[in-house]
């Protein structure tokens, strides 16, 4: 929406939620509370990427009002286990497949098809696995539009599919936006880590986890004409004296151990930089003369985080994967790593995802006042850049 001719900015608030695989229940919780606290709240734009396209894809079709929207989502996460995600294959079912079979689904660690029926039993969708409830609350007016990245194997660009808005089609070397009737596939291909869980074919190409190349992972809100962008990060910011204790590794990095790297580099880092690139930009913006920044305008930008590390909680808790992976695990001595990031990914444990919903629903709690300076249009206190910690 563009600004009314008065100047003051009707552009609606976008809801950005980030990747992180089971960390996605952080960001439930944190919505839980602001569900509660903020029944009125407006956020028409929501956009996700891997884990959080399936929060975004759950508040876009779901035509509750917003409290009972994220009550609902709740719900979800609280009724979810390992078997409702994946399912392991076998070493020798993946072996045969790569030693005699052509490339295939069969070839991952492990079958997403248990999510995929999950979602399709818990959203409203036609026969095709299109999302009918996001087409409905666009009609209504109860949403302006939803964005779900992925990345495409073939051209390696970060592919935005956009249902709603009135937005064209953007262009870029690296990312693109292209409309689209959202559906199931969409979500389970941005989803779709590398190796992992099998890439979903979209039109004419493979498609598989939008958090693989996109390094601005704010920029879809903003081309959806949002002036300012409620981010939920499942990336806890480390203190001075923890980054050191980090620092002193015993042994040779293990695999896991540079497993755990990459999932950080890939789901949770480029967030967090592109903030910082937005408040810097928004700096600049600001101190320029009224009228000579046209068409740059400031984003407002509130950004709420873990209070503590999700990383290191998942290393107290236990899961048998089984299949492939489980036997991988089970050969390597992993728990003595420093925080098993890539674990926290997988552990869709509901001891640990319930531990998750609290963590977030306190954490937003907490930072109330920043949030109801947000909904109320006013500045956000840019001070501190992490919750405050208990």
């Amino acid at each position: 929406m563009d600004p009314d001719p008065n100047g003051s900015a009707e552009a609606p608030a976008a809801l950005v939620l980030g990747g992180g695989g089971a960390r996605a229940a952080y960001q439930t919780g944190v919505l839980h509370y602001v569900g509660e606290a903020f029944p009125d709240a407006s956020m028409p734009l929501m956009t996700g990427v891997s884990a959080g396209s399936i929060n975004a894809a759950h508040l876009a079709a779901d035509p509750g009002p917003w409290k009972a929207r994220t009550a609902r989502l709740v719900r979800y996460w609280e009724g979810l286990t390992a078997d409702d995600v994946f399912a392991p294959r076998s070493p020798w079912a993946i072996a045969r497949s790569m030693l005699w079979g052509r490339p295939s689904k069969t070839q991952t660690l492990l079958d997403t098809s248990p999510l995929r029926a999950y979602l399709d039993r818990r959203l409203p969708t036609d026969d095709a696995g299109r999302l009918t409830g996001v087409a409905d609350n666009l009609e209504a007016g109860r949403l302006k539009g939803l964005a779900i990245s992925t990345s495409n194997y073939a051209t390696l660009q970060t592919v935005t599919w956009v249902q709603g808005c009135s937005m064209h089609d953007w262009e870029r070397p690296n990312r693109v936006g292209r409309r689209a009737r959202l559906g199931l596939d969409h979500v389970m291909a941005s989803t779709a880590l590398p190796m992992v869980f099998p890439a979903v074919r979209l039109d004419d190409a493979w498609y598989g986890d939008g958090g693989l190349r996109m390094l601005d992972p704010l920029a879809p809100a903003v081309h959806l004409g949002a002036d300012r962008l409620f981010v939920v990060s499942t990336r806890y910011e480390r203190s001075q004296a923890e980054a050191n204790r980090s620092a002193r590794t015993p042994a040779y990095p293990s695999l896991f151990q540079m497993m755990g790297i990459l999932a950080n580099v890939l789901m949770l880092d480029v967030l967090e930089h592109d903030a910082a690139v937005l408040r810097r930009i928004n700096r600049l913006v600001r101190k320029l003369r009224p009228g000579t920044h046209e068409p740059l305008r400031p984003i407002d930008l509130l950004v709420l985080r873990p209070s503590v590390d999700l990383g290191a909680l998942a290393g107290d808790y236990q899961m048998d994967l089984g299949g492939a992976m489980g036997t991988l695990l089970s050969s390597v001595q992993w728990r003595t790593d420093p925080p098993p990031d890539w674990w926290s990914m997988l552990l869709f444990q509901p001891d640990y995802l319930d531990r998750l919903l609290e963590i977030g629903y306190n954490d937003a709690r907490r930072q109330h006042d920043r949030i109801e300076a947000f909904f109320a249009r006013e500045p956000v206190d840019q001070s501190t850049s992490t919750f405050f910690r208990s």
